[in-house]
């Protein structure tokens, strides 16, 4: 090889050292997926720090449960910048409520995806914080099917086929005694773009209300997004079907007559919504606005629903326990309160009762030493 060669050789390989060296940096930069986890269950309930029993007019009892959806937009860099001062705006502001005694009972997080956004819970001082899939997590139960031309659309370059970076982004927290939970993520090839970088899935806890016959299942799930996911609609949508079957495969594992709070991707009646355990059930219904700061309960068919709030909490009852939502509040909206996420938050107060002489369940979680 004569000297130029040799020249231009040299600089091939100083070229690629470089590039390799920079991929490294790059890669370093990325976020990592495991920081984020919190995970804590209380092994005791504290009967202060809970809703009091009331009694109503006609007998029954029952306690109201204030409950807080948000999907914080936790998002990690280079996907969003400056994300810490307004997730720590929001978690004082709910520290500030549930020190004043105000709630939420229960909170449910979605995209809480940093460490800013998955300690919210922990900075509110809740006795249990159960996350949903982890960033490892496979999917145990069998995937959905996809059509038959879903794997040959896969784009690598939107984020599909590449591994996760994240967990699924999902929490609950509350007081109240946790007696089970479980969490599943969606099968790897469900999804459709760039949600592909998370582990999607969902979440389910029973909780114990002092005094009821039967346990209160909270459901909370995050599907595939549409335009967010920059690929087709038809893809994002068909990725939101397959979910929307996994989420039911999750489901049959609960009392097919269960009561139950729901959160997830109920927003904009999407291809999924349209589709399956929620939509086939009857006397499911989301928890709408009313008059003011009323709530009514509205079925999954409920197009003024839809336009009315992004994100939307359903529910449904069961023979031992009547869940009804008695007002909803759209919050952190640019209207009432500044704007801290791309979503605005959604307060709902639940009224869960049952008949005054009914036998209560025994309680599995022993009372807090003072």
């Amino acid at each position: 090889m004569d000297r130029p060669d040799r020249r231009i050789g040299r600089r091939l390989a100083i070229a690629a050292i470089a590039l390799l060296g920079l991929a490294v940096i790059g890669w370093s930069l990325l976020p990592n997926g495991k920081l984020a986890r919190v995970e804590r269950r209380s092994d005791c309930h504290d009967p202060a720090a809970l809703p009091k029993v009331e009694t109503l007019a006609d007998g029954r009892k029952a306690m109201r449960l204030r409950v807080l959806l948000w999907n914080v937009e936790g998002l990690p860099w280079p996907i969003r910048r400056e994300r810490g001062p307004k997730l720590a705006a929001i978690a004082n502001w709910i520290a500030a409520r549930r020190k004043a005694g105000l709630g939420p009972d229960i909170l449910i997080l979605h995209k809480a995806f940093i460490p800013e956004a998955s300690r919210i819970p922990i900075a509110a001082g809740f006795a249990s914080v159960v996350p949903g899939p982890a960033l490892g997590a496979k999917r145990s139960l069998p995937s959905a099917t996809p059509p038959a031309d879903y794997a040959d659309g896969a784009h690598g370059w939107k984020g599909e086929g590449i591994g996760k970076w994240l967990d699924g982004g999902l929490y609950v927290a509350t007081d109240l005694p946790v007696a089970s939970a479980a969490r599943e993520a969606f099968g790897a090839d469900s999804c459709a773009g760039y949600d592909c970088l998370s582990n999607k899935g969902a979440e389910w806890l029973a909780l114990q209300l002092p005094g009821a016959p039967e346990p209160l299942y909270l459901f909370n799930t995050h599907r595939n997004s549409r335009e967010p996911s920059k690929v087709a609609i038809a893809r994002a949508e068909a990725s939101h079907i397959l979910q929307t079957r996994e989420n039911d495969a999750f489901l049959a594992g609960l009392p097919v007559s269960a009561a139950m709070i729901a959160a997830g991707d109920f927003n904009n009646y999407r291809a999924g919504d349209k589709s399956g355990r929620f939509a086939a059930d009857t006397a499911f219904r989301l928890a709408a606005k009313g008059a003011g700061f009323a709530a009514r309960p509205a079925p999954m068919t409920d197009a003024a629903a839809w336009t009315q709030a992004y994100d939307l909490l359903g529910f449904s009852s069961s023979d031992g326990l009547t869940v009804e939502p008695l007002a909803v509040a759209t919050l952190f909206d640019g209207k009432n309160g500044p704007r801290l996420s791309d979503h605005a938050a959604q307060y709902v107060i639940f009224r869960i009762g049952w008949r005054g002489d009914a036998k209560p369940m025994p309680t599995t979680l022993k009372t807090c030493p003072a």
